[in-house]
């Protein structure tokens, strides 16, 4: 065959191929939009819902335009979607809250998005203290929901969080070390499988689907509800937590460092108290700061525990405060503003001074410095070396609470830990181009130093996780599994899913 027959030949194929997709692409949009009860739910790009979705999510680099959008607004919905996608063999996503940050983690180009942003309401029965939530809610939401009732929810630190893959990711709130990770407090999962049945799963009914779903992620099916246990305040009349943010000057960073690791061996003395400590660079500023957030959840005003922090001398500013956790929440979300791109990596060590202080010297030098000098002096640029407490006191709530998928008992081995997040957000595709390969360097060689150190838990916490890193595989892989099987035979959620981590590639 003759060059020009050739090209000819590639040239059919490709064009076949293109002809397939637009007919998949017309099948599967027609097909949901030709269900008597979803003719209304689902939008083409030609239209401002359409539009106004892909807008909602927080990260430019999620911000995917799918074939189109279809948003249930019940159980019931979810099923007829999830059985009109699978009998037509179509790839799908799911949206929640729109809050992860790499490109189909939470919507699709090739496919249609399950957009769960209807199903935003949260309900309180006082009588069985338990708050329903739905997937499409925003932690700010939820608690300013819950607020009259004088009771919350282990949710989310920052209220534009959303509810269905910060839950089923884990969920690290500010109770984490008083009632453990958001998961572990659920007292049911409303879920509708990929045959379309609706479930509960809960201790006493499909035990083995509800520890799976606390950590394992989109993988076994379509949550439409949670439904959590509550934490009363003190006073109910008072809402309140007790916190804010500290900044201090960069010659701070050793004192601190120290204070954060004592506070993280001393946690489970004063289970009310958490903190997060991190260097923050912004391209406006030109300039490097350390940063303490600090939280106390009976709004108890500068408990001991803070003193070592508080005795910190180069300190700047401080919000710290007695207010209404949702205010506090907006606070948290550190204000970025619309438009940006985002790339968040993560890794867990033990708890030690050395990997911080590594992994501080290598932000500054890589993204303060080296990255810092790249991109575009117009640009929006905020970065972040952040450090979570990951102590016992957490972990154990796992196991007594009935069981969960994060594998946290095992690769702890009974030490505390520090959970590691490099994030940046940026503005432009073309800078996040530039920026991508200096985040997972400035990553790999803290992972690299952790290791040679032999400290390196090789956990990666699925709500921080980039893509590639493969959070699914430092879970528990084999409860996931099981369930997968047992509740998605056809592996439906492996093969059509395209958004988040799944178990296999």
């Amino acid at each position: 065959m003759n060059r020009n027959k050739v090209a000819a030949s590639c040239l059919l194929l490709l064009h076949h191929a293109l002809i397939a997709s637009a007919d998949t692409d017309t099948k599967c949009c027609n097909a949901l939009s030709q269900v008597p009860s979803l003719t209304d739910k689902v939008y083409y790009p030609d239209t401002e819902e359409y539009q106004g979705r892909v807008k909602s999510i927080w990260s430019s680099s999620a911000a995917l335009g799918p074939w189109c959008f279809v948003l249930p607004q019940s159980a019931e919905d979810t099923a007829t979607v999830i059985q009109t996608l699978v009998r037509n063999e179509c790839p799908f996503g799911i949206l929640s809250g729109g809050h992860s940050d790499f490109p189909a983690s939470n919507s699709v180009k090739e496919g249609v998005t399950i957009d769960f942003g209807r199903m935003n309401q949260t309900g309180y029965d006082p009588e069985k203290k338990i708050a329903s939530v739905g997937p499409g809610c925003s932690w700010q939401s939820v608690y300013e929901t819950l607020e009259p009732f004088g009771v919350t929810v282990t949710g989310g630190r920052a209220g534009g969080v959303g509810v269905g893959g910060f839950i089923t990711g884990g969920g690290n709130s500010f109770h984490s070390t008083s009632h453990g990770w958001a998961c572990d407090n659920v007292q049911n999962f409303q879920v509708v499988l990929a045959d379309g049945t609706v479930v509960n799963a809960n201790a006493d009914e499909h035990n083995d689907l509800w520890q799976a779903l606390k950590g394992g992620s989109g993988n076994l099916g379509l949550v439409t509800r949670f439904d959590m246990h509550v934490i009363e305040f003190p006073d109910p009349k008072k809402p309140n937590i007790w916190a804010g943010v500290a900044e201090y000057e960069l010659s701070a960073a050793d004192d601190l460092t120290a204070a954060y690791v004592d506070f993280v061996e001393n946690n489970h003395l004063d289970k009310n108290s958490s903190t997060m400590l991190y260097w923050a660079y912004t391209h406006s500023a030109r300039s490097l700061v350390v940063r303490v957030a600090m939280d106390n959840t009976v709004d108890m005003a500068h408990p001991p525990i803070f003193d070592r922090y508080l005795n910190t001398s180069g300190l700047i500013s401080t919000s710290l405060r007695s207010a209404p956790m949702y205010e506090i929440t907006v606070e948290f979300d550190l204000g970025q503003p619309e438009g940006l791109h985002n790339i968040w990596l993560t890794g867990t060590y033990k708890n030690d001074p050395r990997v911080i202080k590594f992994a501080a010297d290598k932000y500054e030098e890589l993204i303060a410095g080296k990255l810092a000098g790249l991109v575009a002096h117009d640009s929006e640029l905020v970065t972040l070396c952040s450090m979570f407490p990951l102590t016992q006191a957490m972990i154990e709530h796992g196991r007594a609470n009935g069981g969960n998928s994060m594998n946290l008992e095992a690769k702890s081995k009974g030490e505390n830990g520090v959970l590691f997040l490099a994030s940046l957000s940026i503005k432009g595709a073309e800078n996040e181009a530039i920026a991508l390969p200096i985040m997972k360097r400035w990553q790999d060689e803290v992972d690299a130093y952790a290791t040679l150190l032999g400290i390196n838990w090789n956990w990666r916490f699925l709500n921080y996780a980039y893509t590639g890193q493969d959070p699914i595989t430092t879970y528990a892989t084999d409860k996931i599994m099981v369930a997968s099987r047992n509740y998605d035979p056809d592996m439906v959620f492996q093969r059509l899913r395209r958004t988040g981590h799944r178990i296999l590639a």
